[in-house]
């Protein structure tokens, strides 16, 4: 990592997008989606390079820093590594390296620094990373030391993009009055808290005539509503966060309304620290984006970003973002195309295999254990682990799917309020309750079947409240209801009986939409009245 040539990787299946450059000292970001480009020096043999830079709050008066890349090399061999500098712990201190929040390694700190490597000629695991992965360097208590995501800033002296692939669709010309606007961003990451990732993102505009703004948001911050959260931009306050009960808030200071705003530059640095200073989320302003007029999740490469994470909790995979991406920009400039796109995307993340094995597999193992629909804050921290590394099309996905919602069933099943309801019982009342709150009226056979292997120890409790889970019956009856509630879910980030709604009248209206609309979202026209719902549009202006 001693020279810093900004390579980036590109998929033969990837839209190139090159976004608008209005920076000074010619920081010009071709796209989103990685390019390669050729290196120098000592790293001839590197085909693409990504780089991200980490970030975290002062340890004993000593604000860290830390370092992650990430080369390809012309034989296909790949390499990662991290660099952390002016740890201040003492020597022998063991650090953890997560990525996307899967543990990676770890790393040893001596004389305030410490380095991890990976390479696939060594015959390691080198994990997938684009420019929106997230890493994360943590204590083995949990506690996160540096965080943040990889770049699309080329760092100084990087060499020009190639000339876009023919074919690919042009970059969108700035909108009025967008004309020499600057836009950074930083994507904030850090260690779970209670079981949970935090997520985060900040977001700098500067205008032209000299207005700025900064918008800081969290989510998934598994801490009490009311903690107050301090926002440090390079090591200095800006301002505070309060977390409500959906676990998430935000910061938003504007120079128009007469708020102190910093001039954000590349390589600043954002971290979000609880009262005491430590870090909670951070990273650094690494991310260029295209001047948008009006609401961002009116971008369509934005939009679905957007879903991957309020739908999959994850990034988005290159191919997977380019694809409905294309879906949307396929329709140039006809308005209507362009809706009934954005609808079909939105639907399809929760038809998808990804969301059907994950997302409504936990709603059913609710269902069935406790006869009722999930709550969000439970709800997000279970899905995070189901989740965890799942990617439908990359190698080995069926396998890891398996072996997470197995893993899954087990844990649901070892949940104190699972195990308070249910460890008094024998097996037989154990199953019987199971098929009376999923409904399952006909399938006695079955039934008989799972009591006598757990009466043998050929099943676990979990292993059954899976099977009865994934009855085809129940699965088809509890659809509709499980797609509206994961709307509240997912665009509203609340519970449907919260916020505006003070029951579920709201939920009914629209389960009785789509039960008449024999499942059909678009006939109810459910999706698109959630895409474009005030509360739902508000999370993405500013």
């Amino acid at each position: 990592m001693k020279q810093r040539n900004f390579v980036t990787a590109f998929s033969p299946y990837s839209l190139v997008r090159t976004l608008s450059c209005g920076l000074v000292l010619a920081l010009c970001v071709a796209t989103v989606a990685l390019v390669a480009v050729s290196a120098s020096g000592g790293d001839s043999d590197v085909t693409s390079k990504i780089e991200a830079n980490l970030a975290g709050a002062s340890i004993n008066g000593l604000v860290p820093r830390g370092e992650a890349e990430t080369k390809t090399f012309v034989d296909g061999n790949r390499k990662f590594e991290v660099d952390v500098t002016s740890v201040n712990v003492p020597d022998n201190t063991i650090l953890k390296v997560a990525v996307d929040g899967l543990q990676v390694g770890t790393l040893r700190i001596i004389g305030m620094m410490g380095e991890f490597e990976v390479e696939t000629i060594k015959g390691q695991t080198v994990p997938p990373i684009n420019s929106r992965t997230r890493i994360v360097v943590s204590d083995q208590a949990g506690n996160t030391i540096l965080a943040g995501s990889f770049s699309n800033i080329p760092p100084p002296g990087a060499s020009p993009s190639p000339t876009p692939t023919p074919g690919a669709s042009p970059s969108p010309t700035p909108n009025p009055g967008t004309a020499g606007e600057i836009r950074f961003e930083a994507r904030l990451a850090g260690a779970a808290i209670g079981g949970l990732l935090p997520k985060g993102e900040a977001k700098f505009r500067s205008r032209t005539d000299g207005r700025r703004n900064l918008n800081v948001e969290v989510e998934k911050v598994n801490l009490p509503a009311g903690t107050v959260l301090n926002v440090l931009v390079d090591s200095v306050n800006v301002g505070q966060i309060t977390l409500r009960s959906t676990l998430e808030n935000e910061l938003e200071l504007e120079t128009e309304h007469g708020a102190s705003v910093p001039n954000i530059t590349p390589a600043a640095t954002l971290v979000v620290t609880d009262a005491q200073g430590k870090t909670i989320l951070s990273g650094v302003f690494n991310t260029s984006v295209a001047p948008i007029s009006g609401n961002d999740i009116d971008d369509s490469r934005y939009f679905v970003e957007q879903h991957y994470r309020d739908f999959f909790d994850r990034e988005a995979d290159d191919n997977g973002l380019d694809f409905w991406e294309h879906q949307i920009s396929n329709c140039g400039d006809d308005s209507g195309c362009r809706e009934r796109a954005r609808i079909n995307t939105s639907g399809a993340f929760f038809l998808s295999i990804e969301f059907q094995d994950t997302g409504y597999l936990l709603y059913r193992f609710n269902k069935v254990s406790f006869g009722t629909m999930p709550r969000r804050n439970d709800f997000i921290i279970e899905m995070q682990a189901i989740a965890q590394g799942v990617v439908v099309g990359q190698v080995g996905w069926q396998q890891k799917l398996e072996d997470n919602k197995r893993l899954a069933a087990e844990r649901w099943a070892s949940r104190a309020d699972f195990r308070a309801r249910y460890d008094g019982k024998s097996n037989r009342q154990f199953v019987t309750e199971l098929f009376l709150n999923a409904g399952i009226t006909s399938a006695d056979q079955l039934r008989e079947s799972l009591i006598s292997r757990l009466d043998s120890a050929l099943e676990t409790r979990g292993s059954v409240l899976r099977q009865v889970s994934e009855n085809d019956d129940f699965s088809n009856r509890e659809r509709n209801p499980a797609f509206v509630l994961m709307q509240y879910f997912g665009y509203l980030h609340r519970n449907p009986d919260e916020g505006p709604d003070h029951d579920l009248s709201g939920f009914n209206f629209w389960l009785r939409k789509l039960d008449d609309s024999g499942g059909d979202f678009r006939r109810a026209e459910m999706v698109r009245a959630f895409l474009v719902a005030g509360e739902y549009r508000d999370r993405f202006q500013w």
